[in-house]
């Protein structure tokens, strides 16, 4: 019979005394900083030991004790560019190769034969079931891969502070990296567990599906069931339109973390940046770092806490409190509408209203008229730079409010900033394909030929709005935009089907130098087989691209 394994009966009794031989592989520097390509072993199994694959860098002058050991997804493998990020603030940095074999790689982690599926390439059930217990499949042995890289740091820094730092897959080893060993902090990215759940909205009120093999994989696998077990603070980053992450499970994973750590812990969301993680987000995880792994006086303040309510003048608004222990300064209100699936949400900026004393403000919520449910997000700053997030506020709406509005056909106008589009492909242009320590590489009005603005983004611009009722199309609508480019170039217009992940493209060649009106019907565009699209509705994607520099304006259904 299949056993039903727990992080205590996983991790407890894990065997990390095996020495890791460590060996120096070899060693770059370049603007300052040291690279080194290290291999140690691993685990041991009954065809030997795993050799793991890594690279650890240092700035050449003045090395770093505290080191941050960095796993990215398990598709991809060590990143120079991450590695340098981390030390040019001020750490040292261990970046594994978890991944294993992959074609036109000669530097990888080494499974033995019977524990092959842990090769992302090979891992078929083993990474998504549980068919015999949790520590036949690749995430015990990526985590197993995690214990033996914190070992090796240990031994080479001399027992200095350790953090662990991981996206997407790399988030969820993290999670259990920090049950089964005592780290200064861990910080995932994009990762809260619940993979059991996935595809399942948190709103339907439907529960799965769940047989034993379910059961197994929630208890042995899933991070939440790992929450409550970490050893240390914890910092959560959320992306609000990650497909393969549902923000909306992140508050109940962070709410399981262990008491003793919960406290110390927070959680921030980066509203705009796709798949990535924004410029606050970033900043919160240096000075988390900072407070945790180099023991330094960092602030950290208590979660926001935001209402939806009705005024005393029938409006709708959002109601904020904040940790008055520190200086407030600046608070934003996020509205979303009517869409149950968290990774294709249109975020909407409410306007302040009111500021009721230093710990409490008011703004309105004005949303579409046909609105049902809203979803509510807010982040306050404080002076020390630390930006807190609240949970989301959900409430289902009835009745009319004051400051309703009507639907719109405009999804961007040059009078609305950036708003309405984010950053089409974060992987390009991101650094590790996920951090953004600043805004210059997502979407910015940028002033073109006749001083008329247009949105510019160099990793080409996405817009959820087709999936919110107020911006949604109609039965027959056609597509309307003014295109400006600085060279002749073929600029694409992409929509891609949510629900089946069809790809409709067309492409049009703009003279450079001159803004250019585009009216698309829907079957202007068409997948690489030839087939157009049927209809412009909800459950798009819609995006904008051009390899040279360009602007767009008036973007909107007619």
């Amino acid at each position: 019979m299949a056993n039903i394994l727990t992080p205590l009966s996983l991790w407890g009794q894990f065997d990390d005394s095996l020495d890791t031989n460590a060996e120096i592989i070899s060693a770059t520097e370049t603007d300052g900083v040291v690279v080194e390509r290290v291999s140690f072993f691993g685990r041991n199994t009954d065809d030997g030991r795993v050799k793991i694959a890594a690279a650890f860098a240092y700035d050449s002058l003045s090395p770093s004790l505290e080191t941050v050991v960095i796993f990215s997804d398990s598709s991809e493998t060590i990143d120079e560019g991450v590695l340098k990020f981390f030390v040019s603030r001020g750490y040292s940095a261990l970046m594994v190769d978890y991944r294993g074999k992959w074609k036109d790689c000669n530097f990888f982690t080494e499974y033995p034969e019977c524990v092959g599926y842990a090769n992302t390439r090979m891992c078929g059930r083993y990474k998504d079931f549980v068919d015999e217990s949790a520590d036949v499949t690749s995430w015990y042995e990526w985590v197993a891969v995690g214990v033996y890289a914190c070992k090796y740091v240990r031994e080479r820094t001399g027992g200095s502070g350790i953090a662990v730092v991981g996206w997407r897959d790399g988030g969820e080893i993290a999670w259990k990296v920090g049950a089964a060993v005592k780290l200064s902090c861990i910080i995932p990215v994009c990762a809260a567990g619940w993979k059991a759940y996935a595809g399942v909205s948190k709103y339907l009120n439907e529960e799965p599906q769940l047989d034993s093999e379910r059961y197994r994989f929630i208890a042995g696998i899933d991070s939440q069931a790992y929450a409550p077990y970490v050893k240390c603070p914890v910092l959560m980053l959320c992306s609000t339109n990650d497909r393969r992450f549902d923000y909306d499970r992140a508050y109940d994973t962070f709410s399981r973390i262990n008491p003793e750590f919960l406290e110390q812990s927070a959680i921030s969301y980066s509203v705009r940046c796709n798949s990535g993680i924004g410029e606050k987000s970033v900043n919160d995880m240096f000075m988390f770092l900072d407070k945790y792994l180099k023991k330094r006086q960092v602030f950290i303040p208590k979660p926001a806490e935001v209402t939806v309510e009705v005024d005393k003048k029938a409006n709708l608004v959002a109601r904020v409190n904040f940790d008055d222990r520190g200086i407030m300064e600046k608070c934003n209100v996020y509205l979303a509408e009517d869409n149950i699936v968290s990774s294709i949400r249109e975020w909407v900026k409410c306007p302040f209203l009111e500021k009721i004393s230093n710990h409490e403000q008011v703004f309105g919520l004005n949303i579409y008229e046909k609105c049902s449910t809203v979803y509510v997000l807010c982040h306050v700053t404080y002076s020390n730079g630390f930006t807190v997030w609240s949970k989301m506020a959900v409430k289902k709406i009835s009745g009319k409010f004051r400051n309703m509005q009507t639907r719109c056909r405009v999804i961007y106008s040059n009078a609305g900033g950036a708003e309405g589009f984010c950053i089409a492909s974060p992987k390009e242009v991101g650094i590790g394909g996920v951090f953004f320590p600043d805004s210059s590489a997502l979407p910015a009005a940028v002033t073109k030929a006749k001083g008329i603005k247009g949105l510019y983004c160099k990793g080409g611009l996405t817009t959820y709005r087709m999936n919110s009722p107020r911006y949604a199309p109609l039965t027959g609508s056609m597509l309307s935009l003014d295109v400006f480019t600085d060279e002749n170039a073929a600029f694409t217009v992409t929509v891609t089907e949510l629900s089946t992940r069809e790809v409709y493209v067309y492409s049009a060649s703009i003279a450079g130098g001159v803004w250019q009106k585009l009216v698309l019907e829907c079957k202007n565009l068409k997948t690489e087989g030839g087939m157009p699209l049927a209809a412009f509705t909800p459950n798009m994607t819609l995006s904008l691209n051009c390899k040279e520099k360009f602007a767009v304006n008036n973007v909107m259904w007619l």
